[in-house]
């Protein structure tokens, strides 16, 4: 990679407008009353993944009638550039857009996205204006012009006043090729964890059978008979001295997510447990996320570390009855099974007494611990591709700022 990059300071290099090398347009606010069954299917801000287009996050569509009539010159092109412009944190902007496929046609665009397309692809690749847009150097513009937001708000109006570094096409080809090949290499890592993680479902199901079948060799328990069920509480945020400088761990149901909790973004401080009466869960606690937005209710996460929890939160304390690498990943497995209990209007919701009465296959502990052991090898294997996927991801990191920050360029990139 170094080499390749060497020589590149003294390449040809401009600051241009946006308006001069892309064009842009913001999609339409079709209305709820407008989406169908079928037809063509509409491009939202949940679509746009972690630098892709997912079309199956979403089943809105409109009528062929409309998308070919009024809103025929919002119909999205192969190639097209798309990404989200409200309601997201900027420190998950770039994980916000993504490219138009072949695949992914008919497809109309709607509310808070916007698309973009090269005027010359002889002096701008499309792909390097994507990388552009997940430098500081355009996020550090963008927020100055929405300035009174944390989050990011922007249109057309925005856009006509940012600047970008425009080196010449040949640098640019570089440039994608290099971040290319980075991103190809971290995307293969994280097929490569996928693949383990379905791998502990898929030893699951040969030993125990599928738990969510009631023909199942393995008696089904309550898990309320088996294990304490217990929640948290959020101490007062008027409070400063409950958060402030904390460092007990204070995890939330947008944590909670099918994965091991390794890195908590809020803390409390000991005065907050102590005079809130906050429970502190042990290492190898199972939370499942009792309500939230999105596919969060049934979600379940295994902790690493002691912490507390809010309110939203069942936590399944560890016991010698059950082992609890077996019984979270049963739970991953019986993921809908859970959610499916929800209730309530508008957004359902568990509870205790349905978490405590939701049955698992209790096999022998010693069936258990032996599918514990599986997965605890296949853990370590995961940790060395995880090794590899931080350094690779450091190694991108660095080269998007090398580019776009002058190191690459012999240019004052402040803005």
């Amino acid at each position: 990679m170094s080499l390749a990059l060497k020589g590149l300071q003294d390449i040809k290099w401009k600051i241009v407008d946006l308006p001069d090398i892309v064009s842009f347009q913001e999609g339409p606010g079709v209305r709820k009353s407008q989406y169908t069954q079928d037809g063509v299917k509409l491009l939202n801000v949940a679509n746009l993944q972690k630098g892709k287009v997912d079309l199956s996050t979403s089943e809105r569509y409109i009528s062929k009638e409309e998308a070919y009539g009024r809103y025929e010159h919002f119909l999205v092109d192969e190639g097209d550039l798309i990404i989200a412009s409200s309601g997201i944190q900027i420190s998950y902007f770039e994980e916000k857009m993504g490219f138009i496929t072949k695949k992914h046609l008919p497809l109309c665009m709607n509310t808070s996205t916007i698309r973009f397309k090269t005027l010359n692809e002889n002096i701008l690749n499309i792909r390097y204006f994507m990388y552009f847009l997940k430098t500081n150097f355009f996020k550090k513009q963008i927020q100055r012009l929405i300035t009174g937001s944390a989050q990011l708000n922007f249109g057309p109006s925005h856009l006509k006043q940012i600047k970008v570094i425009l080196p010449e096409i040949a640098i640019q080809d570089k440039i994608v090729e290099l971040l290319d090949t980075t991103q190809k290499m971290i995307d293969k890592r994280q097929q490569q964890i996928e693949t383990l993680s379905a791998l502990k479902q898929s030893i699951f199901l040969d030993m125990f059978g599928d738990p969510n079948s009631s023909d199942n060799k393995y008696q089904k328990q309550k898990i309320g008979n088996l294990i304490e069920v217990q929640t948290g509480k959020t101490p007062s945020r008027k409070n400063s001295s409950y958060w402030n400088n904390g460092d007990i761990p204070w995890i939330k149901t947008t944590e909670v997510n099918n994965k091991q909790i390794e890195n908590p973004s809020e803390f409390v401080t000991e005065e907050a447990v102590i005079e809130n009466n906050l429970k502190l869960f042990p290492k190898n606690t199972i939370f499942i996320a009792m309500y939230g937005q999105g596919k969060t209710r049934g979600q379940s996460s295994l902790l690493t570390f002691p912490a507390t929890c809010n309110q939203a939160c069942a936590a399944l304390l560890p016991n010698e009855s059950v082992d609890e690498l077996f019984l979270w990943n049963q739970l991953l497995l019986q993921y809908e099974s859970l959610r499916s209990l929800g209730r309530g209007g508008n957004q359902p919701n568990l509870n205790l007494s349905l978490v405590r009465d939701f049955e698992i296959l209790t096999p022998p502990l010693s069936l258990q611990e032996e599918y514990s052991n599986r997965i605890k090898r296949i853990d370590k294997i995961k940790e060395k591709i995880k090794i590899s996927y931080s350094y690779l991801e450091q190694l991108y990191n660095s080269l998007i700022y090398k580019a776009f920050n002058g190191e690459l360029f012999k240019m004052d990139t402040k803005v």
